[in-house]
């Protein structure tokens, strides 16, 4: 499906803003691994969503995630099971499942090869941006929008994105409390360590992504430092978020320019994965994969800074009507309302489907 433009306003008014949907599993696309750790034949155990899953390679190379229940007894797939072919291969009984879910093969019956009404859930997955990915709905609707590009990992001028910047923290909180960062400037200074608040100078909110620019000073109050050796600088910050679980910071070239990109997949009703990468310009003439100089001590301090958020989603408490300052009412209250789209309705709310599903 095509990406749709349309914007929606901000400019609602603020009072009563809408919490958090007491459902934990938004619709979208999340990160759940890392591509060159799945070789072809091999098979991992996953727990995302709050369920058991597996994900696997077979020697077509396409990777393939389903919930992780053999329907013949319930054996556990991804504990002793083995890939063939392309299919997963159950260590209780030998049953196969095919990429789509479905049973190829019960291999001792001299009386059906296979019942061809049972199908376990798939989720569909792509790869990308050196990523798992897979696309998650309750009701097992398929994807109403698709993964951006990402030009700076097309041309070369950047650092590959892996495997030497990716990292992935556990951390206690909901996946939309690292969303909100984005209309939330105001932490940067005490989080962060910055000398001045930063400002918001754009915030967008489209029908599956939001789009906002944040105005940030580097080294500031001091005459130099590695990173501003000619003095403080300030840099207009670019994020960009699809859904609740993949977002975008983009660093400015007064800086050095580069890319983040984040993947925040629930694991169950307490812990989200937070999943790391970053790429970088490459230094001047240099033609080697892994990030050299202030490009490697660049990814290194991000890493650091995007840990500084984790004492405080770990410790918060939740306020479903907080007291917002007159400077981050709009935006904050704006973002919680746009985010309530990718839920399910609570119940006695009607309609089943997440908002962003209705109008395909």
């Amino acid at each position: 499906m095509a990406m749709v433009e349309d914007k929606l306003s901000v400019d609602a008014p603020v009072e009563s803003p809408i919490g958090v949907s007491t459902y934990r599993y938004p619709t979208g696309w999340y990160v759940v691994g890392w591509s060159s750790e799945l070789g072809s034949g091999q098979l991992q155990k996953l727990h995302y969503f709050g369920r058991e899953l597996v994900c696997f390679r077979g020697t077509s190379g396409a990777v393939s995630v389903m919930d992780a229940y053999c329907l013949h007894l319930g054996g556990h797939l991804g504990v002793g099971g083995h890939v063939e072919g392309d299919d997963v291969v159950c260590p209780w009984h030998g049953w196969h499942w095919g990429t789509d879910g479905a049973n190829t093969l019960i291999p001792y019956s001299e009386k059906e090869t296979c019942k061809q009404n049972l199908r376990i859930r798939t989720y569909p997955a792509e790869e990308w941006c050196g990523m798992i990915v897979v696309w998650f709905d309750r009701d097992g609707q398929g994807p109403c929008w698709q993964l951006p590009r990402v030009p700076e990992l097309e041309t070369g001028e950047y650092y590959p994105m892996h495997p030497h910047s990716r990292m992935v923290n556990r951390v206690k909180v909901h996946p939309q409390m690292i969303v909100e960062n984005a209309a939330d400037p105001y932490h940067i200074q005490f989080v962060h360590h910055g000398d001045r608040p930063a400002q918001v100078r754009s915030f967008e909110l489209h029908e599956h992504y939001l789009h906002a620019t944040v105005q940030v000073n580097y080294g500031g109050g001091k005459p130099a430092t590695w990173l501003t050796p000619k003095g403080p600088v300030d840099g207009l910050v670019v994020y960009d978020t699809y859904g609740i679980g993949i977002g975008f910071v983009r660093f400015p070239k007064e800086i050095l320019a580069s890319v983040q990109i984040t993947g925040h997949t629930p694991v169950d009703d307490e812990y989200t994965d937070y999943f790391f990468a970053m790429a970088t310009a490459r230094e001047e003439g240099d033609i080697n994969d892994e990030p050299s100089e202030r490009a490697k001590r660049w990814i290194s301090m991000q890493q650091r800074i995007v840990k500084q958020d984790f004492f405080t989603w770990e410790n918060m408490k939740y306020l479903d009507k907080p007291n917002f300052a007159v400077e981050e009412a709009k935006n904050y209250a704006a973002l919680r309302r746009w985010a309530r789209r990718f839920y399910p309705p609570d119940a006695g709310e009607g309609d089943s489907s997440a908002d962003c599903l209705k109008s395909r």
